[in-house]
């Protein structure tokens, strides 16, 4: 295949809801392109896109696909997203590289929820949109519904330049109001008659001209003083103001299509290749140090990461976006992240598993190529003596937790191997060891992104793992100040052991004042600081260590060890083992003994004394508190509300916006467990939730004291 400039490429993203056919157009897209010869479909297993047995298995979009067809001397590279929300990170790669997202609406039932998640995303990412209303075959499609359903939700302004002559099972003609023709397909590999508008529809079709016309001169000056001077405009002059409106996300042109039946999709491509924004029109990427990266041909390369893949008998897989200069066959780059050199041993462009091998990749281009050394999603290679890296993909949060291990001991280790090649393929599952809670933890969108996963270390690796409720990471503090001395005293023949430590322990908050005097247990204690040790806990919060000692009362050389018997009481708290944090404690008084006296015996002294403080300081158990977000259709919101306030959730506020509300809570981590799975079927699966970290609050009354029982019994045993 020839070499493509920056102007012949089009860089597109299919998305929209599940099951809007993204998958059937990108293989009708090929088909029109020759990448084919003959169209796949999803029941029969034999697509470009969703090529993977697990994709097969379940008749749906679970990966990202890239592939690319050729049109009218064009380049078209595209990339089909699944669309489950649980999926997302696709999402977010594929917008990174792509500049127009195809968003799909299935004509029975129009703007749905994962359309208004796909659609925030955009908006997010600041990528404009053509909507394409499909499956126009259906028997209940309902084109008018539709297009009413998207004007109601959508942010971007829909205008329709086609609508159907006649949708439903008999389907195969439309109206396009740009060109002012009617297309009829005579069979269903394409084939078109381009004719007169039928006389019926001429009033309706001049009417939607006319909109089409206004809508492309508002966005250009000098198109508003060729329409007020004309009274229209030509094509051209539509086409050039639709490319304004479209690049400014002001506008979102309609089309009507079928790609089970390949109706509709040659138009929807030379509307792509004449109107969307391509990598010398879109906004620039950026660098890390802000600056615009051109996409010029005969500058130093730089190339993009935005998808990793392993594949069985090939191994690493790195698809990429040149953003300047060109890549060619035996070039060698530097990984900025790494600073390590990259040979680029071949080069493919990509049709799903089918790679085309070609000599170079130019500005603007996407392809991909095999078995480099140590790079990865989200690293840039560049030309040495130009160095730059691309701003990264930021990926969403995770909203989804389990603990996780092999069901058979001995398969912990390559399980460790499997779970990191996971996170190598899909940046949006993350998977740590917890040193505190003693699990491994894995965090992924939701609780179907996790099974899939699952499932396919049980298909592909013969490893079965099991996932179970993960632990939570409590934290624990007190309230009050309290006083506590303890004597390590320990006799065994020959040298002894011998130290006393008195301390006082209070609540630590930003700001407060230094400590002077305290009064416990009707007794007045006067501290006179002598040194004072400040640290910010890698679990969160603070411990404040103040020397008081007077007198010589306890050696100086000892003070590390009562530290170190502190920290370590801390690391494993009193009341469940969880991490201490927030407190400050003053040494100031104690013993020794000149021969017994040693750093073990101060150590155990410490540990011991903050033990007993603590648990006469009014303790407390604090728990990890998250901000969730849930968007759902209206009709839900009580369930929705309902389930949560059962969850000891707090309830923020709510709003509605255009058929969806917007409900902020802030929910306990411990309740969250699971909740994408009751959220999904309280809601049918129409609704879609997002959480983040808020902070640490105290845990009511009655869980502390079951949180209490369940360590005590737990320590027993």
């Amino acid at each position: 295949m020839k070499n493509y400039s920056a102007r012949e490429i089009k860089n597109i993203v299919l998305v929209g809801a599940p099951g809007t056919g993204k998958t059937t157009l990108a293989e009708a897209m090929a088909y029109e392109g020759k990448v084919i010869d003959r169209r796949g479909s999803i029941e029969n297993n034999n697509t470009l896109s969703d090529n993977t047995d697990i994709e097969h298995e379940y008749k749906r979009s679970i990966y990202s696909t890239i592939l690319f067809t050729e049109f009218m001397d064009r380049k078209l590279n595209i990339i089909d997203c699944p669309g489950s929300d649980d999926f997302c990170g696709s999402l977010f790669s594929a917008f990174k590289v792509g500049d127009v997202g195809i968003m799909l609406f299935n004509a029975q039932v129009g703007w749905e929820v994962g359309s208004e998640i796909q659609s925030r995303y955009a908006r997010i990412l600041n990528k404009p949109l053509i909507g394409v209303i499909n499956q126009l075959d259906a028997d209940k499609a309902n084109f008018e519904a539709a297009y009413e359903s998207i004007k109601a939700a959508s942010q971007v302004k829909p205008v329709l330049v086609q609508y159907p002559v006649n949708q439903g099972a008999g389907f195969n003609a439309f109206i396009d109001v740009l060109m002012m023709k009617m297309y009829r397909f005579t069979d269903e590999n394409g084939t078109r008659e381009e004719l007169p508008i039928p006389a019926e529809e001429e009033e309706r079709a001049k009417a939607l001209n006319q909109e089409l016309v206004e809508m492309a001169a508002e966005h250009d000056d000098a198109l508003m003083e060729l329409y007020f001077e004309k009274g229209t405009l030509t094509q051209d002059d539509i086409r050039a103001g639709l490319k304004i409106g479209v690049a400014r996300r002001e506008v979102m042109p309609i089309f009507c299509t079928s790609g089970k039946r390949d109706i509709g999709t040659k138009r929807l491509m030379e509307f792509i290749i004449n109107v969307a924004p391509g990598p010398l029109t879109a906004p620039r990427f950026l660098a890390t140090d802000g600056s615009e990266i051109e996409p010029d041909a005969d500058a130093p390369t730089v190339a993009f990461i935005f998808k990793s893949q392993l594949e069985q008998h090939i191994g690493e897989i790195s698809y990429m976006r040149v953003i300047r200069g060109k890549v060619t066959e035996g070039m060698e780059l530097v990984n900025s992240r790494t600073g390590n050199k990259e040979k680029i041993s071949q080069l493919f462009a990509v049709a799903g598993k089918n790679r085309i091998k070609v000599s170079e990749l130019s500005a603007g281009d996407i392809g991909c190529t095999v078995k480099l050394k140590g790079s990865r999603t989200n690293d840039t290679l560049a030309a040495a003596n130009a160095p730059v890296t691309v701003e990264p993909i930021v990926f969403p949060e995770p909203r989804y937790r389990a603990a996780v291990k092999a069901k058979e001991q001995k398969e912990e280790e390559r399980l460790g191997k499997l779970l990191n090649d996971a996170k190598y393929e899909d940046p949006t599952i993350l998977v740590a060891y917890s040193k505190e809670l003693k699990q491994t933890i894995i965090q992924g969108q939701g609780e179907h992104h996790l099974n899939i996963l699952k499932a396919r270390l049980a298909n592909e690796n013969k490893l079965e793992i099991e996932y179970f409720a993960p632990k939570i990471p409590y934290r624990e503090t007190i309230t009050k100040v309290a006083q506590a001395d303890y004597r390590h005293k320990k006799q065994s023949g020959g040298a002894g052991q011998f130290g006393e430590v008195h301390m006082i322990i209070e609540p630590y908050y930003e700001g407060m004042p230094e400590p002077t005097k305290y009064k416990v247990n009707g007794k007045d204690i006067t501290v006179n600081i002598k040194g004072k040790e400040e640290y910010d806990l890698e679990w969160g919060g603070k411990l404040q260590f103040y020397n008081s000692i007077v007198g010589g009362a306890i050696d100086a050389r000892f003070m590390p060890a009562i530290l170190k018997g502190i920290m370590e009481k801390m690391d494993e708290g009193p009341l469940t083992g969880s991490y201490a944090r927030d407190i400050r404690v003053v040494i100031y008084d104690g013993k020794m003994h000149p021969v017994d006296s040693n750093e073990i015996s101060f150590k155990l002294a410490a540990r011991n004394a903050f033990k007993e403080a603590f648990r006469n300081a009014g303790p407390k158990i604090m728990e990890p508190i998250y901000n969730v977000e849930v968007l759902t259709p209206s009709e839900y919101m009580g369930a929705v509300m309902s389930d949560l306030q059962n969850r000891r959730a707090m309830i923020m506020g709510m709003e509605s916006d255009k058929g969806f509300d917007r409900l902020n809570a802030r929910v306990p981590l411990a309740e969250l467990y699971r909740y994408s799975t009751t959220l999904s079927s309280l809601t049918s699966g129409a609704a879609t939730y997002s959480m983040q970290f808020a902070s640490y609050e105290q845990v009511p009354a009655d869980v502390q004291e079951k949180l209490l029982k369940a360590y005590t019994d737990t320590d027993e045993e």
